[in-house]
């Protein structure tokens, strides 16, 4: 258990301020893209001087293709925040928040909202003092424009730092913005008879869902059973989605034999708590990044 409250507890990861003159010219700040599809990304930044006062800039949209790294951190500022955007296989487009070690929680300073107003369909680059631009740019936001959540900020203080994420096309996304539904596919007037084989390929796929909800079911049920259902009952989606939404990403993600024994043990009696410390932690952070987020 102490390790899945070492997962959750990242969510309040703290970094000590910088000095209030610090400066960074050119620091690189490289966020990785360890996933299957686009990473899109707004970033917030800051800077202060003595004579030149506080200043910050907001810009978008950059895109971080697969396998590649990009530098997030713009030329003169001394902190950035980001925020990423990415469209899943099955065409959500989603504002998932990554939350990461090493890098200061959003909303904690006034260098890192944890909230801007990012441009639905539009780029957006725009600089400004640190007042105006939040004025302009955090809630409410004004038509064009939605609430997007930011994921995390970073003081490179000359550390060069790189951050792998891992955006993955099987991803579930809350859709952005507003939460409004992907729009839906007009339906054609008439349908082909369909042949034997695509028949057959059909009943076969309606097993195979078959068997996954089997699955996910069973997972589901230890998890509604165990300590996760606290955490869960202060996300937006409640403990019954957030449990329904890990158990199908446990499914999906892990190879099958994992997942046989792990509704095996839960059959058996096991304790759910000390089944999920088993799983590798980079994948336990990655499904419950995707299955809850603030209420």
């Amino acid at each position: 258990m102490k390790n899945i409250v070492l997962v959750i507890c990242i969510f309040s990861i703290w970094l000590l301020s910088p000095t209030a003159n610090a400066q960074n010219y050119g620091n690189l700040v490289e966020v990785c893209n360890k996933g299957d599809i686009d990473l899109k990304f707004v970033y917030f930044s800051t800077n202060s001087s003595l004579f030149g006062g506080e200043k910050a800039k907001i810009s978008g949209w950059y895109t971080i293709e697969p396998s590649d790294c990009e530098n997030v951190n713009p030329t003169g500022f001394d902190t950035v925040a980001v925020g990423f955007l990415q469209v899943n296989n099955d065409g959500v487009r989603g504002n998932p928040v990554y939350l990461l070690e090493d890098a200061t929680s959003v909303g904690s300073t006034d260098w890192a909202p944890s909230v801007v107003c990012a441009p639905i369909n539009d780029s957006l680059s725009y600089q400004s003092g640190l007042g105006n631009v939040k004025q302009k740019f955090t809630p409410p936001c004004q038509d064009g424009f939605a609430e997007y959540r930011m994921s995390f900020g970073v003081i490179p203080n000359d550390v060069y730092p790189t951050f792998n994420l891992t955006p993955r096309g099987s991803d579930r996304l809350n859709p952005w913005p507003g939460g409004s539904a992907p729009p839906a596919t007009a339906a054609t007037k008439s349908q082909p008879e369909m042949s034997d084989l695509e028949i057959a390929a059909r009943i076969m796929l309606g097993a195979a869902k078959g068997l996954e909800d089997g699955k996910v079911r069973k997972i589901s049920n230890g998890c509604a059973a165990s300590s996760l259902v606290f955490v869960f009952s202060f996300s937006k989606e409640g403990p019954a989605q957030a449990c329904d939404c890990l158990s199908r990403q446990i499914v999906r993600g892990e190879p099958a034999n994992v997942v046989s024994g792990l509704i095996s043990r839960i059959d058996a009696g096991a304790d759910f708590d000390a089944l999920i410390e088993e799983l590798p932690h980079p994948n336990l952070e990655r499904y419950l990044e995707s299955c809850i987020s603030a209420p």
